[in-house]
């Protein structure tokens, strides 16, 4: 009971802090949580999200019970650390970076743990925040190098087995017939499962430094031996069999789930056959029950009390988080339709009507539109087309960056080889450019850039990355301005007569983009 006169301090507590820290979390970038979810439901090879979710969130309340009455030791190390990473989120939530945001949701829970609660309850949960990258698509990164390792260790085995096989990428002949090793057979769902598995088993047998680093490893390795088995004893099967076997003429999808279950249970076996080896230390009882409870009153006591404001803070981020998102989606989206081709009749006469043969495709794109000019040469290289498509608020399938958008369209188009991308150097924006093979055998001359919110560059990923930055407070107009002009005998002429017409149209053409206009 506290005399009079005296202030009685509210030290915040570990274990309710971390909870209200998960549900805040959950609430406040749902968006990266909700996506998530979208990719465990749609895509088969993460359909285990669910599971590896509700493991990472019982594994957290483990932490949280365990700490429930520990005095906390607010960071503000975590706390800069917490305000840098919801800054990123936001950046890369405006930009439609989707695995960028997705990658950052569990970083965020965590570091706000180490804010809120001190370094001692982030050690803590480093080992369940994490798991949660187990349901992250990050693991498609991996997919190109264990396709190859597949096609690779299948061509060497199958030589040890006496078979003559012919690869070409992923494609396996022997005398029999064909194989097709695709992603699925790319064994990145034993690899990560397994990983996965091997983690938890590692934490619930209490195996730690080099004995648990050691688990995760093996448990790697037979993953990739296992699908590897499986792909060679499906071929082999078909060379022996004359491809008349179940496992080629039926399915093999019991093959592998016959193994995988048998890769699990070694995983779960060698887990605790290493715990069993480890020497128990002879220690009292009593003193692995309390050592939770002892050591925070003897820091708090060294220390004293923490200001509750201070646990405090972590929270009212992730709420001003919140507040920038849904004020961000409540904003109208201005108009950013292209305006109209600047009309030339000096130097250059147009807009004339483009031709069919150069159509970029760009997503969703809230307006496009393409015209040619012709220089007073009147040449077949003086003629150049121009294309500029515009966006207002991206979304999902409606942005300036993105995979499915090109400038090689229609039809067959492709780059020439070796692959070089030069500046287009006049006095204007730079303008990137290259060359290009049209599906009639025609070179080209194809020069871009791309405008966002009136800032210019012609590389990608500054592009996404200057609109997540503009589009905090509100969506920033972009679009992209692309030139095309056919070459002779080589593409020098062509390129010097994209670099006049953008000397002479640039300042025009750029005020059409809904950036100019506002300018």
């Amino acid at each position: 009971m506290a005399s009079a006169g005296t202030t009685v301090r509210i030290e915040p507590r570990i274990g309710p802090l971390i909870a209200a820290i998960a549900t805040l979390a959950v609430v406040v970038l749902w968006p990266s949580v909700a996506s998530l979810a979208e990719v465990w439901h749609d895509i088969h090879d993460y359909q285990h999200g669910y599971l590896i979710a509700v493991v990472s969130a019982a594994w957290l309340a483990f932490v949280a019970r365990r700490r429930w009455s520990a005095a906390a030791r607010p960071s503000l190390w975590g706390l800069a650390a917490l305000a840098a990473l919801l800054f990123g989120w936001i950046v890369a939530l405006t930009s439609n970076s989707l695995i960028a945001h997705q990658l950052l949701f569990p970083a965020v829970l965590w570091t706000a743990i180490w804010a809120a609660c001190g370094w001692t309850a982030a050690r803590d949960a480093i080992a369940p925040v994490a798991y949660l990258y187990f349901a992250t698509p990050i693991w498609e990164y991996a997919l190109p190098v264990l396709q190859r390792l597949s096609v690779y260790v299948t061509e060497t085995s199958l030589g040890w087995l006496g078979v003559t096989a012919e690869v070409h990428e992923f494609t396996v002949r022997i005398p029999n017939g064909t194989f097709q090793i695709i992603e699925g057979c790319s064994g990145k769902r034993y690899f990560m499962v397994t990983l996965a598995v091997a983690v938890l088993a590692a934490a619930v047998n209490r195996l730690s430094g080099r004995r648990a680093i050691a688990l995760v490893m093996v448990a790697g390795a037979l993953s990739l031996i296992a699908n590897w088995l499986r792909i060679v004893i499906v071929i082999y099967a078909g060379y022996v069999t004359d491809m008349q076997s179940y496992l080629v003429a039926v399915e093999h999808l019991t093959l592998g789930n016959v193994i995988f279950v048998l890769l699990l249970l070694t995983v779960f076996a060698l887990a605790r056959w290493m715990s069993r080896s480890v020497a128990q230390p002879q220690q009292p009882p009593h003193r692995t029950e309390d050592a939770g409870r002892v050591a925070p009153a003897v820091s708090a006591a060294a220390t004293g009390p923490m200001p509750a404001w201070r646990s405090v803070l972590p929270l009212a981020l992730l709420c001003l988080v919140w507040v920038i998102t849904l004020s961000r989606a409540s904003e109208p989206d201005d108009d950013a339709t292209p305006g109209v081709f600047p009309l030339a009749t000096d130097q250059w006469q147009g807009p004339l009507p483009a031709g069919a043969t150069w159509a970029p495709l760009f997503g969703g794109a809230l307006g496009e539109k393409r015209a040619a000019y012709l220089s007073a040469a009147g040449t077949e290289s003086g003629v150049v087309e121009i294309y500029i498509g515009t966006y207002g608020a991206q979304r999902q399938g409606s942005e300036l960056i993105q995979y499915g958008n090109t400038l090689l369209a229609p039809g067959t188009w492709h780059r020439a080889w070796p692959s070089v991308t030069q500046p287009l150097r006049t006095r204007g924006p730079t303008l990137a450019s290259f060359e290009a093979q049209s599906g009639d055998g025609a070179r080209w001359l194809l020069a871009y850039l791309y405008d966002v919110g009136g800032w210019y560059t012609s590389n990608p990923a500054f592009a996404q990355l200057a609109y997540g930055l503009r589009s905090i407070r509100r969506p920033a107009p972009s679009g992209v301005v692309a030139l095309a002009v056919r070459c002779r005998d080589d593409c020098a002429a062509a390129r010097a007569r994209a670099g006049a017409f953008w000397d002479d149209m640039s300042s025009q053409i750029l005020g059409m983009l809904p950036s100019g206009r506002g300018n």
